[in-house]
């Protein structure tokens, strides 16, 4: 018989999949009591035989009906484009401390989109997905072709994705994949300078991102939160799909006050403070035990430090936290479905 698709709903497979276990189940059931009647009674057909004829007939139907359901779905590849952004030069940080960027290099990928409202653990098998990884110039507005995104038509109500650090299902330590490894294992470096008070400070940071005791294994640590507005109904025709990160909301909330100082020695402060750009050695009585001026050698005198090449944004520092906790909460991508290569 010639099989006639018809445009059955995932709701209508579903009920058609329970008939289909409970004619199985019946089925087993029947034969099951065949095999235990008396010997006498093997030349005639019990009722419950009779059934089971019945009930295997109606499960030949249901694999037939269920071969031919069509969800409505069909597979699709749509292009995949990133981006970063231009930003004001110099950009301003909290304190309207000016930050000029020399390199923000990202790592992106995997992505994920999701069918649930809600990203994460609840999203067993993602409509859309890329599962390379890219290095983003995140400073560069102009769109990158990163590869295909592929899957299945439908609507998408969530996205997520790593930043090169993937957490696995069958490993508790996450995999630095090729992205971040070309970044030296990091999500994300920086290097720029800062003017604080006159004096020109070279800044660097090397930021990970990847899954904590927090976080469920093998899920993307970046999800779209409740704030975020995405909805797109794939079909497939999709010139492409553009994800443009804005480097600038990473970097307005950075606060490097902290690392600048401008005091004296007495008998609270710390073994070496500065005084502007002239660190100080200090006493155990609170004297100045000798004295040096990080300018002569092209240094800067940090807090808590003294004379250094660069400050070196570390995991422990506030700062870090800051343009950490943009990347994972406050500064997600645009995500654009009418950007044409």
């Amino acid at each position: 018989m010639k099989c006639i698709r018809a445009r059955f709903g995932a709701r209508a497979a579903y009920v058609l999949a329970k008939i289909l276990e409970i004619a199985l189940l019946f089925l087993r059931f029947c034969l099951r009591s065949r095999s235990l009647s008396h010997p006498n009674q093997t030349r005639m057909r019990p009722p419950r035989t009779r059934q089971a004829r019945k009930f295997s007939l109606l499960f030949i139907a249901c694999l037939a009906l269920i071969a031919c359901v069509d969800t409505g779905q069909s597979r699709v590849e749509i292009p995949l484009y990133v981006a970063g952004s231009a930003i004001e030069e110099p950009l301003l940080t909290k304190g309207d401390i000016a930050l000029t960027v020399e390199q923000a290099e990202l790592a992106f990928g995997p992505l994920y989109l999701c069918a649930g409202y809600t990203a994460g653990d609840l999203c067993e098998t993602a409509r859309l997905e890329w599962l390379d990884t890219v290095v983003i110039n995140a400073m560069n507005e102009d769109p990158m072709h990163a590869g295909e995104l592929h899957g299945v038509s439908g609507r998408v109500y969530s996205w997520m994705y790593d930043l090169g650090i993937s957490s696995q299902l069958t490993d508790e330590d996450p995999t630095v994949l090729d992205a971040a490894a070309k970044l030296g294992n990091a999500s994300l470096i920086l290097r720029g300078h800062a003017v604080l008070n006159d004096i020109r400070i070279p800044i660097s940071a090397s930021v990970v991102v990847q899954q904590s005791a927090n976080t469920e294994l093998g899920v993307p640590v970046i999800r779209k939160s409740t704030s975020d507005r995405f909805s797109h109904d794939v079909t497939g025709a999709e010139p492409a799909l553009l994800v443009r990160f804005d480097l600038g909301r990473w970097l307005r909330e950075l606060n490097l006050q902290s690392y600048l100082q401008d005091t004296s020695c007495d008998a609270s402060t710390a073994a070496v403070v500065c005084a502007g750009n002239v660190e100080l050695s200090c006493a155990d009585d609170g004297s100045i035990a000798s004295s040096r001026n990080c300018g002569d050698k092209g240094q800067v005198c940090l807090a808590n430090m003294g004379c250094a090449d660069e400050l070196e944004i570390t995991a422990d520092s506030v700062a870090y936290r800051a343009v950490r906790n943009a990347l994972l909460v406050n500064a997600h991508p645009d995500f654009s479905w009418d950007y044409k290569p």
